[in-house]
């Protein structure tokens, strides 16, 4: 077979197909997953203007991280990009799980998205605060 649906390329090796190689891919992302190697998936929990919030897990952690391109008007004209993080250990993110009050089986990742616009407004950290967790926190201004 020359290609994969009509697109020409080099040659395929004797009897492989190109459906033996999805096939391939697929059995290697579940022996990833068997054994615990899942690629961290991350969402956008808030984007708008300037601003982008994502999460995901790392090793059970909650991880969220936030980007102002634009942050002159918070730390004045020789600022022009805050970052920050915010991580919460494994213990703790089924506190925040139930503190988002989402309906069950929904993950934390998917009721962050959810959830993301009143969380930014009111400040991440400050509303795990409020929730009694506590966060590790960075932020860098330049």
């Amino acid at each position: 077979m020359n290609g994969v649906d009509g697109v020409t390329g080099p040659e395929d090796p004797e009897g492989f197909e190109g459906s033996e190689i999805l096939e391939g891919i697929e059995a290697l992302e579940a022996l990833e997953g068997l054994m615990g190697l899942e690629k961290e998936r991350e969402v956008t929990v808030w984007a708008e203007g300037t601003l982008t919030v994502t999460a995901t897990l790392e090793e059970g952690s909650l991880v969220i991280l936030g980007e102002d391109t634009d942050a002159a008007a918070l730390f004045g004209e020789d600022v022009s990009q805050y970052e920050y993080g915010i991580t919460v250990a494994p213990g703790d993110v089924p506190a925040v799980l139930d503190a988002l009050d989402v309906a069950e089986g929904v993950d934390v990742l998917d009721a962050l998205v959810l959830r993301g616009e009143d969380l930014v407004k009111i400040g991440e950290a400050g509303w795990l605060e409020s929730i009694g967790v506590q966060a590790e926190f960075w932020s860098r201004i330049s």
